[in-house]
């Protein structure tokens, strides 16, 4: 899926080396980056915002999906530079962590943006959900995550070149197709409820009156306009692979030119959905002395979102 840093590639295998070592230096520098700023942020949001407020429990969710992805890099580092050995068991749970931690991310960033619309245009429909509502949407949210890591079992520990890797097992182009285009149907529908939640608001809101909340809209829209950002080069790339196996048969000149750019493109990509979870943290420090105000607010009774 999106997640594996390099593909199965056995003829450059010596030239993939190098990108091996790029993609463990980015996966090394997520990690220290990452995880003690999402601990920093559970920590920040558990000591000054109110617990009834949901915003924040989406907060917490979104921070608890990075550390989980986060925690599988010095894994994925492993695999990259020294091979696989410790048994298909645990690359496969590995894996299914990776899966199961982006989609977690991708769908708590969509409730959080069907959460706005909602709260701002229909806050009387929201209410009518309550706390054990709101509960029950964050633990489908976790179900549905779960069932979408399933995908995991693609990988396997595999030989490729002269080592062992853990790595999406070798699939036929029908298969190949199959397995890409369910990871884009699975993506492009949160990626559509999240694009137009947020159009219908700017369309139907003033942009002054947008949210009751100023401050925390700023870090709730710079959250979604990073996760988008970071995440779309994914599916671009997943849609020229399918494209280049359809006319694989017709056009083979142009066929061996895309999967050359996918192999140097998607190294690259494929590390944007690691960056996402670190740079989070940073969207939560820039916004750091607006969201004190707004705990403070929160404290003294202000109910915004």
């Amino acid at each position: 899926m999106f997640f594996g840093i390099m593909e199965h590639n056995n003829s450059n295998i010596s030239e993939n080396y190098l990108k091996y070592q790029i993609g463990s230096g980015v996966l090394g520098f997520c990690f220290l980056l990452g995880i003690p700023g999402n601990i920093l942020v559970v920590i920040i949001i558990l000591r000054h915002f109110k617990r009834e407020n949901f915003t924040m429990y989406l907060m917490l969710n979104l921070a608890a999906s990075d550390i989980l992805c986060l925690l599988t890099a010095p894994m994925s580092i492993y695999n990259l530079l020294f091979g696989w050995h410790i048994g298909s068991v645990f690359c496969k749970t590995v894996y299914f962590l990776i899966y199961f931690s982006g989609y977690a991310s991708m769908l708590t960033v969509t409730l959080i943006s069907v959460h706005r619309y909602v709260f701002v245009l229909y806050p009387s429909q929201w209410a009518k959900l309550g706390r054990k509502g709101e509960r029950a949407l964050l633990l489908i949210l976790w179900l549905a995550a779960c069932i979408w890591g399933l995908m995991a079992s693609t990988h396997d520990v595999i030989r490729v070149g002269s080592r062992q890797l853990c790595w999406r097992i070798h699939l036929s182009d029908g298969k190949r197709v199959a397995v890409l285009l369910s990871e884009i149907v699975v993506t492009s529908i949160p990626f559509s409820i999240i694009v137009t939640s947020y159009f219908c608001l700017h369309k139907k809101v003033n942009q002054h009156a947008l949210f009751s909340n100023q401050r925390l809209t700023r870090l709730i829209t710079s959250i979604v306009a990073t996760f988008l950002i970071l995440w779309t080069p994914c599916h671009v790339v997943n849609m020229m692979e399918i494209f280049a196996i359809s006319i694989k048969t017709q056009n083979t000149v142009l066929y061996a030119k895309l999967l050359a750019f996918k192999r140097v493109s998607r190294p690259v990509v494929k590390s944007f959905i690691f960056i996402n979870s670190c740079v989070n943290p940073l969207l939560y420090a820039f916004n750091y002395r607006r969201l004190r105000k707004t705990a403070a607010e929160n404290m003294g009774g202000n109910s915004a979102p």
